[in-house]
């Protein structure tokens, strides 16, 4: 009978996260002949070809796709377990680890950690960007913990508090001819160079909310990563951004934007916190998330 254990999982990871047996070695504390070896009898075990070789590199089976996404989702659980009970055993708290699917949320999230780190000294906190399976599968799969998002999907076992509401706006530059606009209409959009964070269409309101139900699209999309790139951008004639009112507000005095309203009725938004209903009881986590819903770190 084929037992597969947690190394197995980790070495099919390892391999495959370092693209060589020498660097996946090192990573595992193995040398290239005892992960080789490791490799055989992991496959004489399972009774499956887990890799095949194509000229020098070793690719993954179709078994061992599957393994590598079961090693994705069952990896970071255990990773968790481990560091939750070395935490219980030197008496900390833990760390919070909070993801973050809001690009403009930093300043806000800045406000909150600061005072709350104050109050928790035994609590660290760790900020994610980047998700394996989006940011509601890093929740499930346990990457993090608290998930800041203005677009909950609510599923079972996740819940979601709102924490604060904002406008979203269009951010324009001092010599822009919309600056003197009230609102504006789609189609005022449509000769326009549109900046936005990297992230998909189907998950900016700009596009879901105001653009594609008028069936129009911007001129151009340009990607920016950083905030303050994009306002600089934004400033200086490059285009348009879909932000926060309160981020366009506070950035102000910085650099010369000014905000207009999306459409007559404007576009009303929240930021919600996710989190996992099995984590109810961790006093830490749910703290943090009355300090964030609490109206001193609103804006």
């Amino acid at each position: 009978m084929s037992i597969l254990e947690r190394s197995h999982l980790t070495i099919i990871r390892e391999v495959t996260r370092e693209g060589s047996l020498t660097a996946a070695g090192m990573r595992l504390n193995l040398t290239q002949p005892a992960l080789s070896h490791s490799i055989r009898k992991i496959e004489q075990q399972l009774g499956v070809k887990i890799w095949r070789r194509e000229g020098r590199s070793l690719v993954l089976t179709q078994a061992g796709e599957w393994l590598l996404s079961l090693a994705n989702r069952l990896l970071p659980q255990f990773e968790l377990a481990e560091n939750r009970l070395e935490q219980f055993a030197n008496g900390e708290r833990g760390t919070l680890r909070i993801g973050m699917e809001c690009h403009p949320c930093y300043q806000w999230l800045l406000k909150v950690v600061s005072p709350y780190l104050d109050r928790w000294p035994k609590v660290d906190v760790d900020v994610r960007q980047k998700f394996q399976f989006g940011g509601i599968g890093a929740l499930f799969s346990n990457e993090v913990d608290i998930l800041v998002t203005p677009d909950p999907l609510y599923k079972p076992g996740l819940t979601f508090t709102p924490v604060f509401d904002y406008e979203l706006v269009l951010a324009v530059g001092p010599e822009h001819p919309l600056r003197e606009e009230k609102f504006v209409l789609p189609e005022q959009l449509a000769d326009e160079t549109l900046i936005t964070y990297p992230v998909p269409s189907e998950r900016l309101d700009i596009y879901m909310q105001f653009l594609q139900p008028a069936g129009i699209g911007p001129r151009q999309q340009k990607q920016i990563e950083t905030t303050d790139i994009m306002l600089v951008m934004v400033t200086h004639g490059r285009g348009v951004a879909a932000l926060p009112r309160w981020l366009v507000e506070e950035y102000a005095s910085r650099f010369e934007l000014y905000p207009v309203k999306l459409g007559k009725k404007g576009i009303a938004k929240q930021i919600f916190l996710g989190r996992r209903e099995t984590d109810e009881e961790i006093q830490y986590l749910r703290d943090f998330i009355e300090f964030a819903a609490s109206p001193h770190s609103d804006h």
